[in-house]
C-alpha cells in the first residue's frame, strides 16, 4: 500500500508499505480522506516534533472506513467510518516510524473499549479512535479533527460566559479556539496575529468580538490588560514570542493555556513555562464528538469553513507546499 512520509527531514516521498494485519481488538481501516495538519505534519517532517529517526509516515487528521475486524472487536464493523485509524513504529520498514500513519491507504483502530470490557462511546472512555457520528463527506469530516481537539482543549482551559478570552495565533487551530470560545459564551473573545489578512474570518467565521494585528494593542484591549488581565490566555502559535505576547495578556490574573508545539530547534524558555499561571494542555477529541455533531446539525459551525483544497494523494508535494506558502488553510488528500 501507498503512504506518504518524510524520507529524510524536509524531503517527501510516496512509500510502500506492507498492510497491516488487524490484532484480536483491532479493525483494519481503509483511508477516505487525510488532512494536512498546517502545524505538526509540517514539524515532523523537518524532525522539529518529536526528533527521531527516518522514514516517517506522517497525518493523523485522517477520516476512514472499517474492511475487516479482529476476533474480539465489539463496537467497530465493517463499513463503519471511522476517526484516526494509524500504524505503529513496526510498520515501517527499517528505522523507520510512524506519526501517526494516517497518510496510508490502510490503518487500524482498536476496540479499546471491547479491551477495557467498558461501554462504547466517550464515557467512560474519551478515546479518539471512534466512529462518526454525523453523515457528512469524508473530507469535511476531517476537519472534525481540529475541531474536536481545540472544542476540548479550550472547554478544559475554562472558557464559558463570564470569561474573557484571547487567542495568539491566526492559523486554523487559533480560528477554531476562538470561534469555540464564542460559542461557549466567553466574551470578549480577541484573536492576535501578524497579519491583517485574517481579520475578516475571525469576524466572519469565528464571531470574534476583535483581531489585533501586529504588537500595538488598541485601547479596548488595553483597558482589559490593565484591568487585571485576559481570564483565558491561549498559545496557538509555538514560539517564545507568541507566548511573550500570552503573558502580557493575562496580565495579573489571567491562566495561559500552551497548545501550541513549539520547534525543538526553538523551544519555549524554561523562565516562562514556570510561571504558576502556565500551564501545557493537550485534546481528548473523544469526549466533544457529540457536542461538536450538535454545533453542526444546528448550522452554528459549518465544516465547509475549514476545508479549502482537495488533492489526489499523489500530489501530496504541492498540498504540502501550499501551507506555508499561505495558498491554503487547510488541504485534504484522498486516495485516487
Amino acid at each position: 500500500m501507498k503512504a506518504v512520509m518524510a524520507l529524510r527531514p524536509g524531503e517527501l516521498g510516496l512509500g510502500e508499505l506492507e498492510m497491516p494485519e488487524p490484532g484480536d481488538y483491532e479493525a483494519l481501516v481503509r483511508m477516505d480522506a487525510c488532512a494536512i495538519c498546517n502545524s505538526t505534519d509540517h514539524k515532523l517532517m523537518t524532525n522539529e516534533f518529536v526528533p527521531g529517526p527516518f522514514p516517517v509516515v506522517l497525518g493523523h487528521e485522517v477520516v476512514g472506513t472499517v474492511t475487516e475486524v479482529g476476533p474480539k472487536v465489539k463496537n467497530f464493523r465493517p463499513g463503519d467510518r471511522v476517526f484516526r485509524q494509524r500504524l505503529g513504529d513496526h510498520h515501517v520498514p527499517g528505522e523507520g516510524r510512524s506519526c501517526w500513519g494516517g497518510f496510508a491507504e490502510y490503518g487500524l483502530v482498536t476496540d479499546e473499549w471491547a479491551k477495557q470490557n467498558v461501554p462504547y462511546g466517550p464515557s467512560p472512555l474519551p478515546h479518539d479512535q471512534q466512529k462518526l457520528v454525523l453523515k457528512v463527506e469524508p473530507t469535511l469530516a476531517t476537519g472534525m479533527v481540529t475541531l474536536m481537539e481545540t472544542l476540548d482543549c479550550i472547554t478544559t482551559c475554562g472558557a464559558k460566559p463570564g470569561t474573557s478570552v484571547a487567542v495568539v495565533g491566526s492559523g486554523p487551530v487559533g480560528q477554531a479556539l476562538a470561534m469555540f470560545a464564542k460559542l461557549l459564551g466567553a466574551a470578549p473573545v480577541y484573536a492576535f496575529g501578524r497579519s491583517p489578512a485574517h481579520a475578516d474570518r475571525f469576524a466572519r467565521v469565528c464571531k470574534a468580538d476583535g483581531y489585533v494585528a501586529g504588537p500595538a494593542l488598541p485601547a479596548e484591549v488595553e483597558r482589559i490588560v490593565e484591568g487585571g488581565g485576559f481570564d483565558v490566555v491561549l498559545e496557538a502559535v509555538g514560539s517564545a514570542d507568541a507566548l511573550d505576547t500570552c503573558l502580557r495578556l493575562a496580565g495579573g490574573k489571567g491562566r495561559v493555556c500552551v497548545y501550541g508545539i513549539a520547534p525543538a530547534s526553538s523551544p519555549w524558555r524554561p523562565e516562562q513555562m514556570e510561571r504558576p499561571n502556565v500551564s501545557r494542555v493537550g485534546a481528548k477529541e473523544g469526549r466533544v464528538q457529540a457536542q461538536l455533531a450538535e454545533w453542526v446539525e444546528a448550522g452554528r459551525v459549518d465544516l465547509n469553513d475549514w476545508v479549502s483544497h482537495r488533492l489526489p494523494l499523489s500530489d501530496y508535494q504541492q498540498g504540502f507546499d501550499m501551507v506555508p506558502q499561505k495558498k491554503a488553510m487547510k488541504v485534504v488528500l484522498l486516495p485516487e
